[in-house]
């Protein structure tokens, strides 16, 4: 029989094993790309939260939370504070707070019976059940509100252009002259030579003249002036090409504390209602969304229509890691994404959120001004919730499938 000291050493080495395990995980990540790092990161930390507005508000509230993990399958590594165990998973899907007695069904040992959820007022059950929700909402809010007031609103200047995207490699296989060039998304190319460009059509005339040609290209990055000498391409037509998409120029525009607090308003009412309509759009058109799913690897039409097409965790990373967006873009990403994930949180369904405050709310109105505590037998609900867990992990694994056969092009 193992003694104590064993069990001790063994729960010990399976702690370290697992923070090594995360570790090298985070640090091998870093090492293939530091962007992916962050934005993995920054949507573990928002799952997080997530979760520590259960846990906190069922403290506050007086119920018991017996488990606080982030991520899901088999444990990596816990510990103990008081009455909850804290820990990591490896699946960083999501996190989980177990508050004990959150149905009937749940098992509880008769003293912990006044602190489950399930005996609470409706005041405190819904409070408790919307929290997750809530911190999403919070995040977009201060985000918005750190956009317009500090990062500033992107904003386009007037005829103006930059450099959208940048090809890396010619038909030929060779470097294009861009790429030589180390031009990047964001620049103004204001002179090819001693020519002025400050339209776009200007920069093609003064490209397409010159086949071939060396040039000395005068580019604006971040305010700086830069000069850059490449070799023009010469493309099948025997024109010259250097290599680079073009869109119109943006600033980014700050604005005074009560102008910052209204657009802040204003713009997450817009991105609540467009969140309503990207949900329903999915919801509408499942048919295509399945199709999307099973479409082939580089498959062009599987993101033709980007209002039903999945979005996982893997194309949350892909998108927030892409080298052409800038900070603006990615706080804009980082808010939509919190309330997206906030709204769709509330929907009706077991097990989301939305669905214990449908229960809740349905309790309360039963309940009446009888002053007797109605109770619904969640054993009646389990095949529509086993229905909702077997759709979610479809669409789920499948928006991970569609994420890694054809990426979005970001």
């Amino acid at each position: 029989m193992p003694s104590a000291f064993e069990s001790d050493d063994g729960h010990i080495q399976s702690r370290t094993l697992g923070v090594l395990l995360v570790v090298g995980s985070l640090i091998l990540l870093g090492y293939l790309s530091k962007a992916m790092l962050l934005v993995t990161l920054v949507i573990a930390v928002v799952i997080f939260m997530h979760e520590l507005g259960h846990y906190l508000t069922a403290r506050i509230t007086g119920m018991k939370a017996t488990e606080f993990y982030l991520g899901f399958g088999p444990r990596l590594f816990s510990f103990r504070r008081g009455e909850t165990e804290f820990g990591v998973k490896p699946i960083l899907a999501g996190a989980y707070v177990k508050v004990v007695g959150m149905t009937n069904l749940d098992e509880v040992e008769e003293n912990d019976e006044p602190r489950t959820y399930r005996r609470q007022t409706y005041p405190k059950r819904l409070l408790v059940a919307s929290a997750g929700s809530l911190m999403h909402f919070i995040m977009a809010l201060l985000g918005l509100l750190a956009l317009f007031l500090f990062v500033g609103e992107p904003v386009t200047q007037g005829d103006s252009w930059e450099i959208s995207t940048v090809v890396e490699q010619s038909a030929d296989g060779e470097l294009s002259a861009a790429a030589s060039a180390g031009l990047k998304a964001g620049d103004q190319i204001l002179a090819v030579g001693s020519q002025p460009t400050p339209a776009w059509s200007d920069l093609v005339d003064a490209v397409r003249n010159q086949p071939g040609s060396f040039v000395r290209l005068e580019v604006l990055r971040d305010g700086q002036t830069l000069f850059r000498e490449t070799k023009l391409g010469v493309d099948e037509d025997g024109y010259g090409i250097l290599g680079v998409g073009g869109q119109r120029a943006v600033t980014n525009v700050s604005y005074n504390a009560p102008t910052a607090i209204q657009k802040t308003i204003s713009e997450f009412v817009i991105m609540v209602g467009q969140s309503f309509k990207g949900i329903w759009s999915i919801f509408a058109n499942l048919g295509d969304v399945a199709d999307r799913i099973f479409s082939p690897p580089n498959d062009p039409s599987a993101n033709e229509n980007l209002e039903t097409r999945p979005v996982s965790v893997v194309g949350a990373v892909q998108i927030g890691a892409s080298d052409r967006l800038n900070g603006s873009e990615r706080l804009q990403l980082f808010v939509a994404f919190n309330v997206f994930v906030g709204i769709f949180n509330l929907l009706p369904l077991l097990p989301l959120d939305g669905g214990h405050i449908a229960i809740a709310t349905y309790e309360r109105l039963r309940e009446g001004r009888s002053g007797q505590r109605y109770m619904i037998d969640t054993a009646r609900l389990m095949p529509i919730t086993y229905a909702v867990v077997a759709f979610l992990a479809f669409f789920g694994l499948g928006a991970v499938y569609l994420d890694i056969a054809n990426p979005l092009g970001f």
